[in-house]
Parts: C-alpha cells; structure tokens; sequence
C-alpha cells in the first residue's frame, strides 16, 4: 500500500458470520482515502481491500482490491476481473450483491 501522512482509514471493519446458507464466513474490509494520489489505479482517491472468504475453505472467496500498477479488480475464488469504476457506493453494492449470490445473506452490521 502506499501511505502518506495525510491518509487516512475510512473503515475498518471485520468479523465472523453464519450466513443463510449455512457458510460460516469472515470478512475484512478496509478503505482507505489517499490525499495525494491521483492515479488510475485510485479512483476517488481510494485503496480497499474487501474480501468475504468461507472459514473452513479459505480458497471460496470474494474479493475486491486495487493497488498499486493494478486498477479495481474483484476474485472469485482464484479468478479474477478488472472492472470499470462507477463510483464507491456503486463499487459496494457490487460486492456485496457477489457475497451474497456465493455465500448467502448475513447481516454484517450487527
């Protein structure tokens, strides 16, 4: 990750959920908003690492990043896509819409 010292961390947020499915899943995400940063690889400013991964198969996964030399992309178990930057309300409800499809619902606001 790049860091400056007028980044900062939007969100931190992590856990483990049962879902409807009967997964039993962890997630991480973290969004960071970088001051100086203006590259295709940033859209907004932003860096995130989003990922919802099955606890007894970590290989089941959804995942959503960007950094460096690698603009958004998003991994379906081992595949993986680049897609075109909406915006970051747009960005979450993509993923979130993925997670669910794969993992079924949970209410990660708990």
């Amino acid at each position: 990750m790049i860091k400056l010292a007028d980044d900062y961390l939007g969100y931190n947020r992590q856990g483990t959920f049962l879902t409807e499915k009967g997964y039993l899943v962890g997630l991480r995400m973290r969004l960071w908003q970088l001051s100086q940063i203006k590259a295709k690889e940033f859209p907004e400013g932003y860096q995130f690492k989003w990922i919802v991964f099955n606890l007894f198969n970590k290989k089941e996964q959804i995942l959503f990043d960007n950094h460096q030399d690698k603009p958004p992309h998003y991994h379906i178990d081992s595949k993986q896509e680049f897609f075109k930057w909406k915006s970051l309300a747009e960005t979450e409800k993509m993923f979130w819409q993925m997670v669910y499809q794969k993992f079924g619902y949970f209410n990660y606001e708990q």
